[in-house]
């Protein structure tokens, strides 16, 4: 994704129609919000990205809405290393610049400048935006989420789990707490503490059991730990409930790999 996703939407967001009023309306925040949860759920199908900005639109605000494309550009921008294309990240600054202009006090639309310094590598200008957003809020729960996302770019494990623990807390739907489950199993793998992402994975499928990713997840965890047994199991219902999924896919022919190689030792060795 990422550049590549980029290149292709911006032409598209420029003769986009946006809505004409200019007032940040009530309405508007309630598409705005449902819209992020939309983003927040992006993996691999750009048609999610597609679904948030029509949300955007729906709303009739054009402050959130422009808001909405930079918090959507930002997810976009993501690429497959983990890194965030600079292009895009430029572009959501701009989109974000012309919601300021329209609504320039409002906390749900201004954390999403921390986002962009973070995922930039503009770090102190992150700390000061985070700052200042804590003294309006300290329980926002996409304030909390950036705290969280500025101290895994820093890669400090114990801070992020801590904020990441607190945006849990403050989350208040089901499948915001089950996100940040993810993202918590995600920090604990990264660090190759490979155990302890097994359970957070183990929990949050508990509330999500048609969820391929976390299936996926807790295969690469099983993978890890060498348990292939239960790498294979979960793989298997990973793919169950989404067959085209490509790392599942990866995961597979692995799998096979080593169940073929297994086989190979034992009728050359006996074992």
């Amino acid at each position: 994704m990422g550049k590549v996703l980029i290149e292709k939407m911006l032409p598209v967001l420029r003769v986009t129609k946006w809505p004409e009023s200019t007032e940040a309306t009530q309405l508007g925040r309630q598409a705005y919000l449902v819209g992020l949860d939309k983003v927040d759920e992006f993996a691999d199908d750009p048609k999610t990205l597609t679904s948030a900005l029509r949300t955007f639109q729906s709303g009739e605000s054009r402050p959130y809405a422009f808001a909405g494309v930079a918090y959507t550009l930002i997810r976009a921008s993501l690429e497959k290393d983990g890194s965030y294309s600079q292009e895009g990240l430029d572009a959501s600054l701009d989109w974000l610049e012309k919601a300021q202009e329209l609504a320039p006090d409002l906390l749900e639309i201004n954390m999403i400048e921390a986002f962009i310094y973070i995922y930039g590598g503009r770090l102190e200008d992150a700390r000061i935006i985070l700052d200042y957003l804590e003294s309006i809020d300290a329980t926002d729960y996409h304030v909390l989420v950036a705290e969280a996302a500025y101290w895994s770019q820093q890669r400090k494990l114990k801070e992020t789990v801590h904020w990441l623990e607190k945006a849990i807390s403050e989350a208040d739907t089901v499948p915001r707490k089950l996100r940040l489950r993810a993202k918590m199993g995600d920090t604990y793998l990264s660090y190759g503490m490979d155990d302890q992402a097994l359970e957070v994975y183990k929990e949050a499928v508990h509330f999500a059991k048609e969820n391929p990713r976390l299936w996926h997840k807790m295969s690469i965890a099983n993978w890890r730990l060498e348990d292939f047994d239960e790498a294979a199991r979960c793989n298997q219902r990973a793919l169950s409930l989404r067959e085209d999924y490509p790392e599942a896919l990866k995961m597979q022919a692995s799998l096979k790999e080593k169940q073929d190689s297994g086989g190979l030792a034992r009728r050359l060795f006996g074992r």
